[in-house]
């Protein structure tokens, strides 16, 4: 530890895995370090006996009827992952997809008029969709039509308006969409967490829809991803590749201490009696207390189902075996709007569920999570959820309150010191690269070309070559 980097990571959750990652292939002598025996900080994968003793439950009361705690692989913060979306360009970028395999998730749905439904993507799922009338049907058509050759580079036919000067509500209006069909268009196919884009040009909106759509293409079923054997896997890859660069990983190291010099800079960290020197430290908000301001409160529950969701089962593509057997998906999104929820909430609700089929379960038993932005500790903020999940037989549940914060940047980063959001209640990956590219980039000052390619050193100390 006695040595002088370019920088010190403290955590290795998604975000420092990333940034620490991004460093090591762009030349940087990094360390990186964390306070726990495991990768993942705050998006870990567990197995059901950490998660019984996480909730202060003795793993002896599990009943026999769970399996065996080696099927079981257990996130902390469950995320999908959109197919075309940053996540996967940045590990492409960053060259460790080899040490990833992901599955297909089923479907992804919304709550409308209290049934699931499959949300529409193309015009032809617009058309044939249960969520709206014949005539909305065809002006969300009409609407996804047009955005769709708006962005196509062989046709970038114009729109009716212009997406860069009229507001996401003007285009509305000019389609005559009703408030149901712009909700679930803007939470769900946007993946915005509120309805501030409305007013705004409809541009950054549609383009979004836009990469929805495309997500869509690549795989079917959904435009969502997920790892086979949970999240876990994520940061550990970004671990592999920053120590493919020369980067160095302490796991299990309390940080006692951050180092400032005599102009109030940060200066390095000192765990026990050693220190470790760097003019930059990254970390999540729990390494730095002193720089980050509570913003909110999420609430997140874990629960053992019985079967798969019916009503996303039912809508979503039935695979088969090597022997023919019909198998049946495990794996979906719903997104319950402020609207649907009908319960006062402003903010979404949303629930995922995988199992088998994503080797993060035993046969025949299925993982559900809820989460949503909370202002008390009582579960009922998110009854519509539970509601839900509730229709699959809820054989054990796990539930609590996390608070949220944001780095105070004004104050800590002209020292050196660079802080990471914590996570929302998204239930997809797309919020939470955009904070780990921001930060990167205000960290190097410099842009971050994700459709750039790293190419991995032949020989340690080969020198970084960008290839377009």
């Amino acid at each position: 530890m006695e040595e002088k980097y370019d920088a010190i990571v403290l955590g290795t959750g998604l975000k420092e895995g990333i940034i620490s990652a991004l460093l090591s292939v762009h030349g940087k002598k990094v360390l990186h370090m964390d306070r726990n025996n495991y990768y993942g900080g705050d998006c870990a994968t567990i197995k059901l006996t950490d998660l019984y003793k996480m909730f202060g439950e003795d793993p002896a009361t599990i009943p026999p009827n769970m399996g065996r705690d080696a099927d079981w692989n257990i996130d902390l913060v469950p995320k999908f992952i959109l197919s075309g979306g940053d996540l996967m360009r940045m590990l492409r970028h960053a060259d460790c997809l080899m040490y990833l395999d992901f599955g297909r998730v089923a479907g992804h749905f919304v709550l409308y008029k209290d049934n699931i439904h499959r949300v529409p993507c193309t015009v032809k799922e617009a058309l044939a969709s249960k969520l709206m009338g014949i005539f909305e049907k065809k002006r969300m058509a009409d609407l996804l039509q047009s955005i769709n050759d708006y962005f196509d580079p062989d046709k970038k036919k114009p729109m009716k308006m212009d997406p860069k000067k009229n507001t996401v509500k003007e285009f509305f209006a000019e389609y005559g969409l009703d408030d149901e069909t712009r909700d679930f268009i803007v939470h769900a196919m946007s993946l915005a967490t509120n309805m501030d884009c409305l007013n705004k040009p409809a541009y950054e909106t549609f383009e979004k829809i836009n990469l929805y759509t495309y997500s869509l293409a690549l795989y079917g079923a959904s435009p969502f991803i997920y790892p086979m054997y949970g999240l876990g896997d994520l940061p550990q890859a970004f671990a592999r590749l920053a120590a493919v660069w020369g980067g160095t990983y302490m796991l299990d190291r309390k940080i006692d201490e951050i180092l400032y010099d005599e102009n109030g800079k940060v200066a390095g960290i000192r765990s026990g009696t050693e220190k470790a020197y760097a003019p930059l430290v990254i970390g999540d908000p729990s390494y730095f207390p002193e720089y980050v301001s509570e913003v909110g409160k999420v609430g997140r529950g874990i629960v053992i189902l019985k079967s798969p969701l019916e009503q996303c089962a039912k809508q979503s593509e039935v695979e088969t075996d090597k022997a023919g057997n019909k198998v049946f998906a495990t794996s979906a999104q719903i997104i319950v709007t402020g609207i649907a929820a009908k319960n006062g909430r402003e903010e979404d609700i949303y629930i995922t569920t995988q199992g088998y089929q994503h080797r993060t379960t035993p046969k025949g038993l299925q993982l559900g999570f809820i989460s949503g932005t909370v202002k008390t500790d009582n579960e009922a903020e998110l009854e519509p959820g539970w509601k839900i999940l509730s229709g699959a037989g809820i054989l054990k549940k796990f539930y609590k309150v996390t608070k949220m914060y944001e780095p105070r940047i004004n104050e800590c980063e002209p020292k050196g010191i660079f802080v990471s959001k914590s996570y929302d209640a998204t239930s997809h990956f797309e919020s939470t690269v955009a904070d780990a590219i921001a930060m990167y980039e205000r960290i190097t000052g410099e842009k971050l070309d994700l459709d750039s390619k790293i190419v991995r050193p032949a020989i340690p100390g080969m020198e970084l070559v960008d290839q377009q």
